[in-house]
């Protein structure tokens, strides 16, 4: 493109600058001596010149840039999607070396034509090239890959799977805060798991902060009454105990443990069938904004009706991981818990920090991601709307 001024010979360096600019673009300018009063005309085809080249020829990505694109991927899908969506496995940002842009998404199908749309958007608003690949999984469910680049440049692949329902789990590991090292062999997994604390241990606080500054969620593991005499621990709600009583307890046992977003009961096979001492803990509960699982210690529990009663978020422990302390008992215990994930799309694990069972939870965690199964923590889980309509077996808990 060469814009010429009627009756006026460009210069050539002029010529030469303006075609840096862009590529195929010569801006010839007057000569010196009627520069000033045509520098406005210049300065102005000069901004629309390179302001086209930029439209038409987008320039290429940093890998800063590309790795804040990708971001801005996910946390659309992400807030596309809500609760309906699974990033499985996010794009991987890694400094100093090759970043792996690529995300696996698994999407109800009531989100999936949403977010596809949205990811398509986007692609376009930042002047995106989008080679997708359709494939039909049947059911009327789609599977769809799309790879997103600029002027050859790879930018991001994102592969969006519509599946029916998604599939969420949660492991709770009680009786934390007697040592640091069972909690720092947990933190260790790297996966989210629910770290569920006792008060006034030695320590109980020091794990709870660690618990914390790591990312992961900590619960108060609130003793309870059991049947038996045996000693539940400091801090225990014990039936005939009045609402003030209980409040004094509940906000004694949370000076110990701070950052706690929940509670679930240690022992409480009696306390827990005391509908009028629930009904109690539960108001107690919500008005400090807490949520509850009820441990199922016993079939009889009416712990978990008293929360729904109250509002609270809630759920109930479906499977104890490790009443026999044995590497191949726990690892049967995850596949039951597997399997009743799959029956129920949703389900919640109690374990405790034995060495057998970190062990175990080494091996096995894997397999969920591999069963399409995420692993969420509890706070997640109990707020989940399909939960309300699931309720526990008979069977006694243990």
């Amino acid at each position: 493109m060469l814009l010429n001024l009627p009756g006026k010979t460009p210069t050539r360096s002029a010529a030469l600058g303006a075609r840096g600019l862009c590529p195929g673009l010569t801006i010839s300018p007057y000569p010196t001596r009627t520069a000033g009063r045509f520098r406005w005309i210049l300065s102005l085809a000069v901004l629309l010149a390179t302001s086209a080249c930029q439209f038409f020829h987008p320039s290429r990505l940093s890998e800063p840039q590309r790795r804040e694109l990708a971001r801005q991927f996910e946390d659309l899908i992400a807030n596309t999607g809500a609760s309906q969506v699974w990033i499985k496995r996010p794009a991987r940002f890694e400094h100093g070396h090759k970043s792996d842009m690529s995300m696996q998404v698994l999407a109800t199908s009531s989100a999936y034509p949403a977010v596809v749309s949205a990811v398509k958007q986007k692609a376009e608003k930042a002047k995106l090239e989008v080679q997708w690949v359709l494939t039909p999984l049947g059911g009327g469910r789609h599977w769809i890959n799309l790879n997103l680049t600029r002027r050859g440049q790879p930018i991001c692949r994102i592969s969006i799977r519509e599946v029916p329902h998604l599939l969420r789990a949660a492991i709770v590991i009680d009786d934390l805060g007697q040592d640091l090292e069972a909690a720092h062999q947990l933190l260790a997994l790297r996966s989210p798991l629910t770290f569920s604390i006792l008060p006034h241990l030695p320590h109980s606080e020091a794990t709870a902060q660690e618990v914390h500054r790591a990312g992961r969620e900590v619960m108060l593991h609130l003793p309870m009454q059991p049947e038996t005499g045996v000693f539940p621990g400091q801090g225990a709600i014990r039936s005939g105990m009045s609402e003030a009583e209980v409040e004094r307890i509940v906000d004694s046992d949370l000076l110990s443990v701070p950052f706690v977003a929940g509670v679930n009961n240690h022992m409480g096979s009696r306390a827990t069938q005391d509908a009028a001492l629930m009904a109690k803990v539960m108001r107690v509960l919500a008005a400090r904004r807490l949520f509850f699982i009820d441990s199922r210690t016993t079939a009889a529990s009416v712990a978990l009706d008293a929360a729904r009663r109250q509002g609270l978020p809630t759920f109930y422990r479906a499977v104890f991981l490790d009443d026999t302390r044995t590497v191949p008992y726990t690892l049967g215990q995850l596949r039951e818990f597997r399997r009743v994930v799959s029956e129920e799309g949703v389900a919640l694990a109690i374990g405790h920090p034995h060495p057998t069972t970190i062990e175990a939870l080494e091996k096995f965690l894997p397999e969920l991601e591999r069963a399409d199964i995420e692993l969420v923590e509890a706070s997640q889980v109990v707020r989940l709307p399909e939960v309300a309509r699931l309720h526990p077996p008979a069977k006694p808990g243990s």
